[in-house]
């Protein structure tokens, strides 16, 4: 058994640390999804936002859908990948994805910024 802390995932909340996220936050992308991310050792938990384009998915019930899947991909994610700060998901695709495929674009965007 892993003696490993689980860190914490919050939601990102407040207009300022959205903008500090977009402006001098890192870009990693994959074909659907796009994620800005910024490292703060300061903080002692991960702060999570996930957003779907309202353009891309006209009716409200398709964009939370996609974000509720989102979060759960986010929480799927294994102890090792998350970092301390704070990541703003953007999904990018056209069609409404999987639960699957969302988990593992997730987790690979998540292991490319243990390589940076």
């Amino acid at each position: 058994m892993s003696t490993q802390k689980r860190i914490q995932i919050k939601r990102l909340k407040g207009k300022t640390e959205v903008d500090l996220l977009f402006n001098k936050g890192n870009v990693v992308q994959t074909k659907a999804l796009l994620l800005k991310y910024l490292h703060n050792t300061e903080k002692d938990c991960y702060f999570s936002g996930v957003s779907v384009p309202k353009k891309s998915f006209q009716k409200a019930v398709d964009r939370n859908r996609i974000k509720r899947l989102l979060r759960i991909a986010v929480k799927e994610l294994p102890p090792e990948t998350l970092f301390f700060g704070s990541g703003m998901l953007l999904f990018r695709g056209s069609k409404p994805p999987s639960l699957d495929l969302l988990i593992k674009d997730v987790e690979s965007l998540f292991q490319s910024i243990d390589k940076n």
